[in-house]
């Protein structure tokens, strides 16, 4: 046996484990990342996420400095994040009003 076929031998061997390897990752599905509840604030801006439906969830970001809030919602269709509403105005909500006179 030369140094020439022991080469194409253990690239063979190699390249048989590429495959293999590549054909594994390709056949396991990746499990869609769900992170409902989840809270975080940092500076003047609080982040949340809240659930749709089955199988979509929103993400809130709320303003504390402007009083705004603006809701995401994450398009698997197109594969990106799109803005659900106009920014709210949160002190020119009812509830807000209603608190205040408690």
């Amino acid at each position: 046996m030369s140094g020439k076929d022991f080469a194409i031998g253990i690239l063979s061997v190699t390249a048989v484990i590429l495959l293999t390897g590549l054909i594994i990752v390709h056949a396991v599905l990746p499990r869609q990342a769900m992170a409902f509840g989840q809270n975080a604030a940092g500076g003047d801006y609080l982040v949340t996420t809240s659930q749709l439906d089955q199988g979509s969830e929103l993400l809130v970001i709320l303003d504390t400095a402007t009083d705004r809030m603006n809701v995401y919602l994450f398009n698997s269709q197109l594969g990106q994040v799109e803005l659900l509403q106009p920014p709210i105005q949160i002190d020119k909500l009812p509830e807000a009003r209603d608190r205040g006179r408690r």
